[in-house]
């Protein structure tokens, strides 16, 4: 969470503020245009993270970042999701090892499309951390899975 505060606001000029976390239901109304989604490993457990935006706070965004104004989402700008969760992974990488987690992380997998449902591989619940920003409302979703003890 305040990985994700501190990258917008640096990356971006963006305030963002946390919301109430939650678990992720079936009835959610999907408003996510483009997401993008990483792997965990870890001794611990494996997961996966997405960082998810409606496509006007995206954009919104995406101009605060680059300095111009932007119509629509195009093949180039998916890279500035992808960019924003490398950042935000990695503050939050630092505290986890810190604590003995020793999490790896693959390069994150932009999906982009029009009330996109991102869909976890994990039997676990999914977390969401939902925000709200001067650019508009996006989330956070992590699943985890525990790794079997051997």
């Amino acid at each position: 969470v305040a990985g994700t505060m501190e990258t917008l606001k640096v990356q971006c000029t963006t305030q963002v503020t946390a919301g109430k976390p939650s678990i992720k239901g079936a009835n959610q109304p999907p408003d996510v245009a483009i997401a993008a989604v990483l792997g965990l490993t870890s001794k611990p457990f494996n997961g996966s993270i997405a960082l998810c935006f409606p496509e006007k706070t995206f954009l919104t965004i995406m101009g605060k970042m680059l300095g111009e104004t932007f119509p629509a989402i195009t093949k180039d700008l998916e890279d500035g999701a992808g960019e924003l969760l490398n950042i935000i992974f990695g503050q939050a990488k630092k505290q986890l090892n810190e604590k003995g987690y020793a999490i790896e992380k693959a390069i994150p997998t932009i999906v982009r499309g029009k009330e996109l449902m991102v869909h976890h591989m994990s039997s676990n619940p999914t977390v969401i951390l939902p925000f709200e920003s001067d650019a508009g409302p996006f989330h956070i979703e992590v699943s985890t899975e525990p790794n079997a003890l051997k």
